[in-house]
């Protein structure tokens, strides 16, 4: 009989998917992460049919069943992506322990990266839940992990302050700071140098890309989506 494991990481993926894209948009609104979900146009509560994960959207043609309104297509992206990623890391990390930490590890750097991409900042929920993952039993020994944020984290800040002291500007946000420190969790100190090398390589194809569309970036790039990204890779693909 066939594994059941990654068919069930994809379903609870989709689920984790759609639950990611919905707080990315609630929290930064104010709009409280406990109520039903409704229509943002119309403001009818959605029902089941309406929420089934990548179905709803397709057999709905992207529009909202009451009032017709588009809905965004970033929704089903989302859905299939996570539940993709999730899939991936069934199939690859042998421990489901292992699979399912990195799992929820790769859905709260989606969330996170959302949020920063759109309103610049990063919520202390999602960071607080990416450090609690790195302490999961059995994972790195708790000496070298607890090194690695402290390391990550005064480094961090240690930038910030430099950077505003001396060019009068803020280098890294506190969210930032504290993504940092939580990296650092899981990356342990040796993990140091390939997540700076990697953010910042990442942190430059962000600048280009947004340029290459026409966006504004005199004003400063989120660093956030950077980070995680590069979080992931290096938990993903660790450099010896």
């Amino acid at each position: 009989m066939s594994d059941p494991l990654p068919l069930f990481f994809a379903l609870t993926g989709a689920c984790f998917g759609s639950l990611t894209a919905a707080m990315a948009w609630r929290l930064p609104r104010g709009v409280t992460v406990w109520g039903r979900s409704a229509c943002p146009s119309c403001g009818h509560v959605l029902g089941p049919l309406d929420l089934i994960p990548l179905l709803s959207w397709l057999l709905l043609r992207g529009r909202c069943r009451h009032c017709h309104t588009p809905v965004s297509a970033a929704y089903p992206l989302i859905e299939g992506g996570t539940a993709l990623f999730w899939t991936l890391c069934a199939l690859l990390l042998p421990d489901p322990v292992l699979a399912l930490t990195v799992s929820l590890l790769g859905t709260c750097l989606l969330f996170l990266a959302l949020v920063d991409a759109r309103w610049r900042y990063l919520p202390d929920a999602g960071v607080l839940l990416v450090a609690l993952l790195a302490l999961v039993p059995g994972r790195m020994d708790v000496i070298d992990s607890l090194s690695g944020g402290l390391t990550f984290g005064f480094l961090a800040l240690g930038v910030r302050w430099l950077v505003g002291r001396h060019l009068g500007r803020e280098a890294l946000g506190l969210g930032d700071v504290k993504l940092m420190a939580a990296a650092g969790l899981w990356l342990g100190p040796f993990g140091l140098p390939p997540f700076l090398i990697l953010s910042g390589l990442t942190g430059i194809g962000q600048v280009l890309l947004l340029r290459a569309a026409g966006r504004q970036t005199s004003d400063g790039v989120p660093f956030g989506p950077a980070l995680s990204l590069s979080l992931l890779a290096c938990v993903l693909l660790p450099i010896p």
